[in-house]
């Protein structure tokens, strides 16, 4: 097999794995709760989640991309909240009347960062014009698919902005969402990829060389937001626990900030 067969069957291999997590059947009913979340919000909401004192509300969760969640939710899925990473997709359900009232808020804020295996030597500061496809050599970018993963949208805005897309566009390792690009990196298929803060907190096997400049691209929000036709007052609960101080301190301790 060769290198790029290989990749390319590693990658379709990650993707089955989400996707049979994000079609993991699931009983609703008016105690439990099915919560679909960004993939980045993986490790934070787990720990919260562990943590959530009301034991008679059981508590599940699908990771993905939002915007994969986002259509899974448009054709039906049984969730009652979906924290997502993308303002947009989150808006969209909205505008179909898929959202109840007043119930869309920004949860949390993110930071999109360049990052590089723990053991790899290149130094990469980010300015305008910076020149990435040098640096990386043969090497691809991981970044989440520009299509439907936000952090792919936001690093693609951001190298847009920078005057080096154009450059990288075909050089591009492009994953379902960006936990897949952590993977890549974490594992040295690739030289450098663009993740959130968040996803490098807690990785023993990657590091950050520089952070984006917050102007370089939209906002990274997180909404948090209730499905209308899947509302219970669990879900009710559990979406103002989200909310509390002490969960936020969860998030903070996982590079998130707290809106």
């Amino acid at each position: 097999m060769t290198a790029t067969r290989a990749f390319a069957h590693k990658r379709t291999l990650f993707t089955l794995f989400v996707g049979v997590l994000t079609f993991m059947p699931f009983q609703a009913s008016a105690k439990n709760i099915l919560i679909f979340a960004a993939a980045s919000t993986a490790d934070a909401l787990s720990a919260a989640i562990k943590v959530y004192p009301d034991k008679t509300s059981p508590i599940r969760v699908s990771y993905a991309s939002s915007g994969a969640l986002a259509r899974q939710i448009e054709n039906g899925a049984p969730t009652a909240l979906f924290l997502s990473a993308s303002v947009p997709w989150t808006k969209r359900l909205g505008q179909k009347n898929l959202l109840a009232n007043n119930s869309m808020i920004d949860l949390l804020h993110n930071r999109l960062v360049l990052a590089v295996p723990k053991s790899s030597k290149l130094n990469i500061k980010i300015t305008k014009g910076f020149d990435l496809a040098l640096k990386i050599g043969n090497g691809r970018l991981a970044i989440g698919n520009p299509s439907h993963v936000p952090a792919g949208i936001y690093a693609k805005a951001a190298l847009k902005n920078l005057g080096v897309w154009q450059s990288l566009a075909r050089r591009t390792a492009r994953t379902s969402d960006v936990r897949g690009a952590l993977a890549l990196i974490e594992r040295g298929e690739v030289p450098a990829g663009i993740i959130y803060q968040s996803d490098v907190i807690t990785s023993k096997r990657a590091k950050v060389l520089d952070t984006f400049p917050e102007e370089s691209h939209p906002p990274i929000l997180y909404p948090l937001s209730i499905i209308k036709e899947h509302e219970t007052k669990a879900a009710r609960r559990f979406y103002v626990y989200l909310q509390s101080e002490s969960v936020s301190a969860i998030f903070r301790q996982f590079g998130f900030d707290v809106k």
